[in-house]
């Protein structure tokens, strides 16, 4: 497929909250598997659409790792309908280089959300796992939510973000 350019932290579009998919065209479907190889080329985890620059409510998820051998997960217009607890893991994100710090998430979710055949399907996902917090982080990319709003020390991340050139953590 194609390997997209992501956007980098400061472009307008992650701030902005995307549009629903209204169909699971063969556009769409063209999306998710550009969007995997743009995350496995830049050795992410997870892509939201907006990262591509492209305002849809879509993401692509791949956390296997050698404990957890799991599938490639495309959400199409996810929402997070149960939620519960809170862990505090380690984050970065492919739209913002070199960038990692303390985040606060939400320990259990349940998403409701399309796969790419357009059926509805809810998963819940429990223990602060990868998947957990991989799906809280992408589903924050589709309303203009980005890691950094949920930081735990923000004098930290704010000099992260001034060593890698990056714009200030916005005051709202």
């Amino acid at each position: 497929m194609a390997i997209l350019k992501i956007v980098t932290y400061g472009d307008p579009v992650l701030r902005k909250p995307a549009e629903p998919v209204l169909k699971v065209s063969a556009k769409i479907q063209k999306l998710a598997a550009d969007m995997f190889d743009t995350m496995y080329a830049n050795n992410g985890v997870g892509l939201a659409a907006p990262q591509v620059g492209v305002s849809k409510r879509i993401f692509v998820l791949d956390c296997s790792t050698d404990e957890e051998p799991l599938p490639q997960m495309v959400f199409i217009n996810p929402r997070i309908v149960r939620r519960r607890g809170a862990c505090v893991s380690r984050e970065g994100c492919l739209s913002f280089p070199e960038v990692f710090t303390e985040v606060k998430r939400y320990a259990e979710v349940t998403v409701r959300y399309m796969d790419l055949k357009g059926k509805t399907r809810d998963l819940t996902v429990p223990d602060g796992s990868l998947l957990c917090r991989a799906i809280q982080h992408e589903l924050d990319h589709l309303d203009g939510v980005l890691f950094v709003d949920h930081v735990i020390d923000r004098s930290t991340t704010e000099n992260l973000l001034e060593q890698h050139n990056l714009p200030p953590i916005e005051p709202d």
